[in-house]
């Protein structure tokens, strides 16, 4: 019974030692992907990666049966052991520059490459095969392998003392933050900043593993893994919400999917896997044939579980944002998109042109780039043709100077008829212009063919109000795109000084009120300094002279400030050329080229919009999303700077 229960102590173990290597390993992953820039993202990462090596070696003592391999072993997971001290002094030091702690944090900075320097020494002193740290003892079952070593005391008080400091490090930043939200945080932090140490912490080399039954040995570990998957998990949850000026809420989704997606279904695959000979046992079955049928249900069934769960996730995290982010979570489905216009499109032309026997007809209908061809039916060569001889911005203006008659059929006089095309003007029901149908067919071929029944008259009319309602509502959608990207500036700075706001110390709360970045009418004054780009007041006067950016590059502008913004300008609008290798007459192409002969190039609206092929209306229109790209150019810029200011790289 004693043995049984040592194995079923062991086998948990093994266990929750893979389960620790997940949840570690994603945790890993999911901060440095979200914020790599980031100091304390760094240190952590040394944290988390110290608990993987050290982790990683106690998974494969616990197979191992080779002496030589159990030696080489031991001594390699020595690398995560040393890691974890090092990285609570980075980890402390990021902090305190994170609090803008700056005393504390020049005072330790030294502290830190001395630290992992010290690191390096023990491991090694360890990993060369010496006994001054560690040296090989007797076996004592499954849990020792090593004794203590002269310079052993060494490193306990090295790690005693890094662990301090952390401690000390986030108890001070948590006394200077001012929001409660930042203090609970912290709070969390500092219940749980144990976590990596708990886990790689050789404690047997401490306390003779003889003093105490195995199995209770073995207990003692498996609740120190628990532990460790709880603490680590917290302690990652609280350190992602450091310099990420973005909402919480969006913090929060991350993170709960994240974890759904590598630690949740990692260790329900280990579980699986673990149980599998136990039931294959039961049931007299070859272990392998139930693992394939088992991967095959759950890759299924997991997938299922985690779609299913993370609707009832998410109430949870948007409680208060229950209603919105229910309707935006089904707005994707509810859209109409372009695909889907041009679809309804085709298969509109296709059942218009097939009961009047027309080989060859199109919609003509706006997009990006002004009118153009939306769908065609039958020869492309013969619509090629058309509108090479008829070019579509001549016929605009003839189709939408047609009276506007809502009761207007194809076969009552309402055609314009052009060469071997007759076209329909399409209107919403407020008579605005919205595009047209062109057949290749005319009213006389129609007589001649004896015309249309009333069936056909009123299936071809409804067709085209069915026409004229998606290019409505698409015209209408488009609108409210334009109008949310008009506001993404504007959403952007207020969700950033939201989170300033929430992480702020007394030594930074006084410098956001002078960031210009966050101001609302920020891109007002991009648009303002663009339009004097070459000199004058809104340039020479321009708010935007203050930002972080321009203070940057002011040396290498002569000490102008004015240069200095131009500068800076121009970087923006610099970083928004596309690749080469993007078609040339993609969005992204023209409202680059918009901006450089606008701006850097001094050329007038109308000379602008003659060489990209369009209205001055829709140049306007396009002119205010350029610039509000460039805004969103210099806030990153901003954001760049501001992370450097603060050490939060």
């Amino acid at each position: 019974m004693y043995i049984d229960m040592v194995t079923l102590l062991e086998r948990i173990n093994e266990v929750l030692f893979a389960a620790v290597l997940i949840v570690s390993f994603s945790l890993l992953a999911y901060i440095v992907l979200q914020n790599w820039r980031s100091d304390i993202v760094r240190a952590l990462g040394v944290l988390l990666a110290g608990v993987i090596i050290a982790y990683s070696g106690d998974l494969l003592l616990a197979r191992a049966q080779r002496p030589e391999t159990v030696e080489f072993l031991g001594r390699a997971q020595w690398l995560g052991i040393v890691l974890v001290p090092a990285g609570y002094i980075h980890f402390a030091n990021a902090l305190l520059a994170f609090g803008n702690v700056n005393t504390l944090a020049q005072r330790w900075r030294r502290s830190v490459y001395l630290s992992y320097l010290g690191s390096i020494i023990i491991f090694l002193l360890v990993a060369l095969g010496t006994n001054l740290v560690i040296h090989t003892g007797m076996p004592s079952g499954p849990v020792a392998q090593f004794q203590a070593g002269p310079l052993f005391w060494f490193y306990v008080v090295f790690f005693v003392v890094a662990a301090a400091t952390a401690l000390i490090a986030i108890l001070t930043v948590r006394r200077s933050a001012l929001t409660p939200s930042q203090r609970r945080r912290l709070s969390y932090l500092s219940a749980t900043f144990a976590a990596p140490g708990i886990g790689v912490f050789p404690f047997l080399l401490v306390a003779s593993p003889s003093a105490a039954p195995i199995s209770l040995i073995l207990a003692l570990q498996a609740i120190a893994s628990v532990i460790v998957i709880v603490m680590v998990t917290v302690m990652t949850y609280s350190v992602a919400f450091q310099g990420m000026l973005i909402p919480e809420r969006l913090i929060k989704q991350d993170f709960v999917r994240w974890w759904l997606y590598g630690p949740f279904v990692g260790i329900t695959t280990i579980l699986f896997i673990q149980a599998v000979p136990v039931i294959a046992q039961q049931l007299g079955l070859p272990p392998e044939t139930l693992i394939t049928f088992g991967v095959m249900v759950m890759t299924v069934l997991m997938p299922i579980f985690v779609t299913q769960a993370k609707p009832y996730l998410d109430a949870l995290i948007y409680h208060q944002d229950h209603s919105e982010i229910d309707y935006l979570r089904n707005l994707p489905r509810n859209m109409f998109t372009r695909a889907d216009l041009r679809a309804l499109l085709e298969n509109s032309l296709v059942a218009i042109c097939n009961p009047l026997g027309v080989k060859t007809g199109f919609v003509i209908a706006p997009g990006e780039d002004g009118f153009s061809i939306k769908a065609l039916w039958g020869s492309r060569r013969e619509v090629r043709r058309f509108v090479t001889e008829h070019p579509i911005a001549n016929l605009i203006p003839q189709l939408d100077a047609m009276p506007y008659d809502a009761s207007a059929s194809l076969d009552s006089g309402s055609l314009l008829v052009i060469g071997s095309f007759c076209l329909l003007p399409l209107r919403s029901p407020d008579g605005v212009f919205l595009g047209a149908i062109g057949l290749e067919v005319t009213p006389e071929q129609l007589q001649r063919n004896g015309g249309m029944s009333t069936e056909m008259r009123r299936m071809v009319t409804g067709l085209a109000h069915q026409i004229e309602l998606a290019l409505t509502t698409a015209q209408m959608q488009r609108q409210i795109f334009d109008a949310l990207r008009g506001l993404a500036p504007e959403m952007q700075s207020l969700q950033q000084l939201s989170s300033r706001l929430e992480q702020a110390t007394p030594s930074t709360l006084t410098t956001i009120e002078d960031d210009i970045a966050l101001h609302p009418d920020f891109p007002q004054l991009v648009k303002d300094a663009l339009t004097q780009f070459w000199g004058g007041p809104k340039l020479a006067d321009s708010p935007l002279l203050g930002l972080r950016s321009v203070r940057r590059v002011l040396a290498e502008q002569g000490g102008s400030p004015t240069k200095a913004l131009q500068a800076v300008l121009r970087q923006a609008i610099a970083n928004l050329r596309p690749d080469d290798q993007i078609d040339p007459s993609a969005q992204e192409w023209l409202l680059y080229n918009l901006l450089e002969g606008r701006f850097l190039r001094r050329q007038t609206v109308r000379d602008v919009a003659h060489r990209l092929a369009m209205s001055e209306s829709d140049f306007y229109r396009k002119q205010r999303i350029a610039i509000e790209e460039v805004a969103r150019q210099i806030l990153l810029m901003e954001e760049h700077e501001y992370e450097n200011s603060t050490g939060r790289r």
